[in-house]
């Protein structure tokens, strides 16, 4: 799965500030941080999760080693949520 990060400009001089800035644009939905001692990046979700969503996978809180495992995460996370949202719609529909 090809995420925008995979065609980000990386810098090696930036300490990942490239990529957290495009984490953040490409998932406005999730608070990204990068915890630099750890090497870890976080993603938090910014709105609560029903139990609908956590039964379907979606997570409030995704840890990964590298941005772009991250973005794959997240990338899988956004699926899951739009495959849920028209799943509901089509067996709500009277």
């Amino acid at each position: 799965m090809t995420t925008p990060l995979d065609n980000a400009p990386h810098q090696p001089s930036d300490n990942g500030t490239s990529q957290l800035a495009v984490l953040g644009q490409t998932y406005p939905g999730y608070h990204i941080e990068r915890d630099r001692l750890l090497g870890r990046w976080t993603a938090t979700r910014r709105a609560p999760i029903s139990e609908r969503e956590k039964a379907a996978g979606i997570k409030y809180v995704i840890v990964r080693s590298s941005p772009e495992r991250l973005g794959s995460s997240l990338a899988m996370q956004i699926e899951l949520t739009h495959n849920l949202r028209a799943t509901h719609r089509f067996t709500t529909t009277s």
